[in-house]
C-alpha cells in the first residue's frame, strides 16, 4: 500500500479511526467510527452488519448497524429477505474483498439481482463501495457498505476501506458480543516482526531490519496469522492491537 497518495489530513483521520476501533466497546462508538469512514469515502449513506456464512453465502443476519440508510428501504429489505437477491451481499460473502458496487454488478447481471438494484436505485442507492472480513474462528463475516446516488466511487476509496476494514471488523465483532477463541502465545521474534508489520514494512524491509532472510520473515508472518486466527496480515495487525499484543 502506497500511503503517499493520501493527504496528511486523511492519514491522520485513518490512524484516528484505527485507534478508535481498538477502543470501541458500544454500538454508539461503532456508529461514530463508521460515520467518519463514510465521510472519508465521500458517501451519502452507510450500513454495516455481521452474518453467518454457509457455502460462501450469507445464511443469516446476526446484526445490522444502520447509519443513515432510508428506513423504508430497510423495512422492505427485511420483510422480503432481500439479502438473498442483493449482488453486493452476494459478492462480499463469496469473495470477502473490498469492491465497488459496479464490480459486483458485473458479476451478477441476471435477475433477480438487476431487479434488486432497480429497487435500491429508487431509494438513491445506486453506487457504492463495500468490504468485509470472514472470521477465521467461525462461519461469520462482516460487511461495511457505503453508497450514494452518484457514480463517484473509485479505487482510491477502496484502498481507504481496505486499510480500515480489518480494524472496524474487530470493533463490530466486539459490539456483537462475539468472544475470541483462545489464541496461541506469540514468540519474541514474532512480536518483533509484528511490530514492523504494524509500521507498514514489507517482508523484505523487515528482513533487512532484523538481519534475517525474507523467507524467514514470511514464515514468521504465516505463524502470526495462524496463531491470531487472522485471514491476512492486515487482520493480524488489527487482532494484535485489539488484544494488546502490539502497541
Amino acid at each position: 500500500m502506497d500511503y503517499r497518495k493520501f493527504s496528511k489530513k486523511e492519514l491522520a483521520e485513518i490512524l484516528d479511526l484505527i485507534q478508535a476501533s481498538v477502543t470501541c466497546r458500544t454500538e454508539f462508538d461503532l456508529v461514530d467510527i463508521t460515520v467518519k469512514i463514510k465521510e472519508l469515502v465521500c458517501a451519502d449513506h452507510g450500513v454495516c452488519g455481521l452474518g453467518e456464512v454457509a457455502s460462501g453465502e450469507l445464511a443469516k443476519i446476526i446484526k445490522i448497524v444502520n447509519l443513515d440508510y432510508p428506513v423504508e428501504w430497510l423495512k422492505l429489505y427485511a420483510s422480503e429477505a432481500l439479502f438473498k437477491k442483493d449482488p453486493i451481499i452476494r459478492y462480499n460473502y463469496s469473495f470477502f474483498k473490498t469492491h465497488l458496487w459496479s464490480e459486483a454488478m458485473e458479476v451478477y447481471r441476471d435477475e433477480p439481482y438487476t431487479d434488486f438494484m432497480n429497487k435500491a436505485g429508487e431509494f438513491g442507492l445506486r453506487h457504492g463501495v463495500a468490504g468485509g472480513i470472514l472470521s477465521a474462528t467461525g462461519p461469520k463475516g462482516s460487511i461495511f457498505s457505503f453508497s450514494g446516488p452518484k457514480d463517484s466511487f473509485r479505487g482510491y476509496h477502496k484502498e481507504i476501506l481496505d486499510i480500515l476494514t480489518p480494524h472496524v471488523h474487530q470493533a463490530l465483532v466486539r459490539v456483537c458480543g462475539e468472544r475470541p477463541s483462545a489464541l496461541s502465545e506469540l514468540s519474541l521474534r514474532e512480536k518483533e516482526v509484528l511490530r514492523w508489520m504494524k509500521e507498514g514494512k514489507t517482508n523484505w524491509e523487515i528482513s533487512m531490519i532484523l538481519n534475517i532472510s525474507e523467507r524467514t520473515v514470511k514464515f514468521h508472518v504465516q505463524n502470526i496469522e495462524r496463531k491470531l486466527n487472522a485471514v491476512n496480515k492486515a487482520h493480524a495487525i488489527a487482532i494484535a492491537m485489539d488484544i494488546g499484543a502490539v502497541t
